[in-house]
Parts: structure tokens; sequence; C-alpha cells
């Protein structure tokens, strides 16, 4: 037992040693994505200069697109990361305090938080698998509701008609699910040619100003939702996402069971003297006796 616990003490540090590094790793992305414009402008820089200068070439005016700024558009993504590395901040105490010390509190509490998440992971790939539709439609509902509200149309300096003029350009699709995602905008200008029924940026090929066929018909577009092209990006490799997860589970299960070896090992110890038996899981040597008198 003694040896099972030792080692269950070590692994567990490891691990969490493991997860420290990662929550500060996230924690600095999340930094990144809510401040670091002027580190991710690169990145993006020059799709932005080859779209401005496809619609300047064919004669839509002056384009300004000097105000898109990513960290805008992707701050709640920031927000999370750098809740995220919080949190894996605090496992990571709760562990290896729990673990080195034998806190029996710290080591309940570490393995309660791992058994959520566990479960919560379970459950999300089975949603994600077995019904990915509850997802997606809870997703896409806000997306589409700031096109209607906000979309202005390729000159559109706001942060949502900039960030889908440069996802069009960028992934090769268009609008959530379709170009019809567009219909109904109340700040969208379609008052070119005979009438814009997809934006400008979602044609293959930008067309002239006086003739935006592709965009009128619409024809020669890109068909493919920007929803479903990001997401399958992200998580359509089924196999590389479920054995990164199930991997995950594989660690937490054996963290689980560690802990509570140790809680039992830290608890029996307290039992033998509860008197000499401090919170670290040590025990005070009792004092020697005093030596008697000679008589």
């Amino acid at each position: 037992m003694g040896c099972l616990v030792g080692l269950g003490r070590i692994l567990i540090v490891i691990i969490n040693i493991i997860f420290l590094i990662l929550g500060l790793v996230f924690f600095a992305l999340g930094l990144v994505c809510l401040v670091g414009e002027s580190m991710l402008k690169p990145y993006y820089q020059s799709a932005l200069d080859t779209l401005k200068a496809q619609l300047e070439a064919n004669n839509f005016g002056t384009i300004d697109l000097s105000s898109f700024n990513i960290s805008a558009l992707i701050g709640g993504l920031g927000y999370f990361f750098v809740g995220l590395g919080l949190f894996l901040l605090i496992i990571t105490i709760l562990g290896c305090c729990g673990a080195c010390c034998k806190v029996k509190y710290m080591l309940i509490a570490y393995a309660v938080i791992v058994i959520v998440i566990l479960a919560g992971e379970i459950i999300f790939m089975g949603i994600l698998y077995g019904s990915p539709d509850t997802i997606k439609d809870e997703m896409k509902g806000p997306l589409k509701a700031s096109i209607q509200s906000d979309y202005m149309g390729f000159n559109g300096t706001n942060i949502v008609s900039l960030g889908w003029n440069f996802a069009h350009r960028q992934f090769s699709c268009c609008g959530v699910d379709s170009y019809n995602d567009f219909t109904g905008g109340v700040k969208w200008n379609t008052n070119y040619g005979a009438g814009l029924k997809a934006p400008i940026t979602c044609c293959i090929t930008i067309p002239d100003s006086g003739t935006p066929t592709c965009a009128e018909t619409p024809s020669d577009i890109y068909t493919k939702g920007c929803f479903d092209e990001v997401y399958n990006m992200l998580l359509g490799n089924v196999s590389l996402v479920a054995g990164s997860i199930a991997g995950c589970g594989c660690f937490q299960l054996v963290l689980i069971i560690f802990a509570l070896i140790i809680f039992c090992d830290a608890r029996q110890s307290s039992k033998v003297n509860p008197k000499q038996y401090k919170r670290n899981g040590t025990f005070n040597n009792p004092p020697p006796p005093t030596p008697s008198a000679p008589s």
C-alpha cells in the first residue's frame, strides 16, 4: 500500500505540472487574443490587403479596412482561454498540495472536480458525435442574428462586416450556412447592378462594380457555409478528437483512483493517533521521557 501511495503522489504531481504548463499556455493565449492585436496582425494582414486590392481594382471605390481588429472579433475566445488557464491552475494547486501534503479536503475537492470534468467530457463527446445539430444550432443562431442586424456589405467598417468579409475570402465560404443568411439584413447595402442577393465577397472572383452578376443571380459563388467549414476544420477529424478525449479520460480516471487511494491512506493514518496527527499528514514525535532523579 505504501508503494502504491508513493507512486500515486509522484504521478499526480507530474501530471499536474503538465496541467500547470497547459494552464499558463492557455492563459497567455487568452491574453494574446484580448490585447495582442499587433502580434496577430502579420498573420492576417495579407488576406485583408488582397481583398482591398481586388475590390478597388473592380471599381468598388476606396475600401477602408484599417479598422479591422481581430482581437474584437475573437475577444470571447480570449476570455474563454483565460478562464480555462485559471481553472487549470486551481486544479494544479489542489492536486499537488493534496498529494504532496496529504491534505484530505484538497484531495476530495480535486477528485470531485476531475470526476465532474470526466463526466462532462463523456456527455460532450456523446452530443458532439451523437447529436451534433444540438450544439451547431445553438452556435449558429447568434451568428445569423448578427448578420441580420449588423452586416453592411463589402465596404462595411464595423467588426461584423469586416469579420464576415474576411472569413469569406480566407475560408472560401459564404455566410453561416449559405448566402441566404444575408437576405433581409437591415444594414446590408444591396444597391449594385440589379440588386445583390449574395455578398460581393462570396463571389469566387470579385466582379466589376457595374456587373456584379455572380452576386445578383447568384452564381459562381462559394456554396459552402463558413460555420461547417470552420467546424470541420477544428472537430471534423473524428478519430483525432475522439482519441484525444479518450486519452484525457484515461489519465483523469487514473488521477481519480490515485487521489482516492492517497485520501484513504491519509484518513487511515489520522486514525492511528489523532492527537499527534497534524494537518499535513505527519506525526509529532512524543517528548523524550524525563529521567528520574537519583535516590
